[in-house]
C-alpha cells in the first residue's frame, strides 16, 4: 500500500523542484516489512531462538540473520622476506617431469599435425580443448615458473591452516580433470591437504562413471567424488562441495581444467591464517587450449598485478593496482586488496563461508558467484 504513495520532496537536490518520481512504477511486493532493528532491541535479553522477534502469528517471516561472526583464535606471525634466503616451504631440487622429454613438459607448446586436424576439432567441439593433446601430455607433467623472483625468498610459518581442494564438474574431459587433481598432490604438502572433492554435477559421460571410481581408489581416501542426482550448475554445486568437504579448515575452490603452481600453497593460505575473514585468490595465469603453454595473464600493471573490478554494466574486469594501493605495499611481491574475484578460483576459511551463508540459492548455472561473495566478504 505505501508503495502506490507518491514520495515527499526531499528539497532541491540538484533534480529540480519536482518531486522525485521512480523511473519505473515500483513492484507490488507480496510480504510484511519488518524493523529488524526494533525487533533486536525489543528482544535482545531473551534467547538466540527468539531474539528475531519471531511471534505465534507470523513464525517464518525472518531467517537466522548472521549479526557476529567467530572470534579469530589462530595466531599467526606475518611472512617474512629473505632476500637470497631460498623461502621454507620453495623446493630444494627443480621439478622432476612427469615423463623425460615428454610432450608439454615444463608447460611448452604441443602442436599436432595436420594429420590429427578433425580429431583435434572434435574434441574442442564436445570439450572446449585441445584434448587431442592434452591426453597425449603427462598427467604429472613438470610447469613453468612464472612467479617473481621474490616470490621464492619468502618464509612462512609451519602452522599453516590445513584444506580441503573442492573441484565441480560436468562431463569434463578425463585428462583435464585429472591433471589438475595430480598438480594438487604434486604441489602441496602432503600435512596440509587434507582432501579433494570432486563433485560431479550429473556428468553422464562413462570415463566419469566406474572408470573415475577406480582410478581415484590409488590415493586411499584422499581424493574423493561425489554426484549429485540431478544437476544443479556450478554455483549451486560448489556450496554442495562446501558441505561435502568436511575436513580441512580452509576450502580452496579451482576450475576442473587448471594446474596449480609452484608453491603455491602457502602464499594463498598466509593471510586467512592470519585474519579468517580474509578471501585470498591467485594470479590466474593462461593454459592455452591448443597446446597447452602456460603463459602469463595478461593486462594488469608493468608487472601483470590487477585487481578484480566492475563497471555499471555488472561487467566483471581486471585493472591495474591504483597508485595508492601501490604506495601501501612494502615489498613488491606480497599480497594486495582487490575489491572483487574473478569467481573461479579461490580460498576462504570453511567455517566463515558458512556464516556468510555460501552461495545465493537463485544464483543457477553458471556467473554472478563473483560478485556475491566479494560484496558479501
Amino acid at each position: 500500500k505505501e508503495a502506490s504513495r507518491p514520495l515527499p520532496n526531499k528539497g532541491d537536490h540538484g533534480l529540480g523542484n519536482e518531486k522525485f518520481k521512480p523511473v519505473v512504477p515500483w513492484p507490488h511486493v507480496e510480504g510484511v516489512e519488518v524493523d529488524l532493528e526494533s525487533i533486536r532491541r525489543k528482544n535482545k535479553a531473551k534467547n538466540e531462538l527468539n531474539q528475531h522477534g519471531v511471534d505465534n502469528k507470523q513464525p517464518n517471516i525472518l531467517q537466522r540473520q548472521y549479526l557476529t561472526f567467530k572470534p579469530q583464535t589462530f595466531v599467526y606471525p606475518d611472512p617474512v622476506l629473505r632476500p637470497g634466503v631460498l623461502g621454507n616451504f620453495e623446493p630444494k631440487e627443480p621439478e622432476p617431469h612427469g615423463v623425460v622429454g615428454g610432450p608439454g613438459e615444463e608447460a611448452k607448446p604441443y602442436v599436432l599435425g595436420a594429420d590429427y586436424k578433425e580429431s583435434v576439432q572434435a574434441s574442442i567441439k564436445e570439450f572446449g580443448f585441445n584434448m587431442v593433446a592434452s591426453d597425449m601430455i603427462s598427467l604429472d607433467r613438470s610447469v613453468n615458473d612464472l612467479r617473481q623472483e621474490e616470490c621464492k625468498y619468502w618464509h612462512y610459518d609451519d602452522n599453516l591452516l590445513t584444506s580441503s581442494v573442492v573441484i565441480v564438474f560436468h562431463n569434463e574431459g578425463w585428462s583435464t580433470l585429472m591433471r589438475t587433481v595430480h598438480s594438487v598432490i604434486k604441489r602441496t604438502p602432503r600435512k596440509y591437504l587434507a582432501e579433494i572433492v570432486l563433485i560431479d554435477d550429473f556428468s553422464n559421460k562413462a570415463h566419469l562413471q566406474e572408470r573415475l571410481d577406480e582410478y581415484i581408489k590409488q590415493w586411499n581416501g584422499l581424493v574423493k567424488v561425489f554426484r549429485n542426482e540431478r544437476r544443479e550448475g556450478l554455483i549451486q554445486a560448489r556450496s554442495i562441495g562446501a558441505q561435502k568437504a568436511k575436513l580441512g579448515q580452509v576450502l580452496i575452490y579451482l576450475d576442473a581444467h587448471c594446474e596449480v603452481g609452484i608453491n603455491w600453497y602457502a602464499p594463498l593460505i598466509a593471510p586467512i591464517s592470519k585474519d579468517r575473514t580474509t578471501c585470498t585468490v591467485p594470479l590466474i595465469d593462461v593454459i592455452d587450449g591448443n597446446s597447452f603453454k602456460i603463459v602469463p595473464q595478461g593486462g594488469g600493471d608493468e608487472d601483470g598485478f590487477a585487481r578484480g573490478a566492475w563497471d555499471w554494466s555488472m561487467l566483471w574486469k581486471r585493472v591495474p593496482l591504483t597508485k595508492r594501493e601501490k604506495e601501501s605495499r612494502k615489498t613488491k611481491t606480497e599480497p594486495y586488496r582487490s575489491p572483487a574475484m574473478a569467481g573461479g578460483l579461490f580460498a576462504i576459511e570453511r567455517d566463515f563461508f558458512f556464516e556468510l551463508g555460501l552461495y545465493d540459492p537463485g544464483l543457477q548455472i553458471w556467473g554472478g558467484e563473483n560478485f556475491e561473495i566479494s560484496y558479501k566478504v
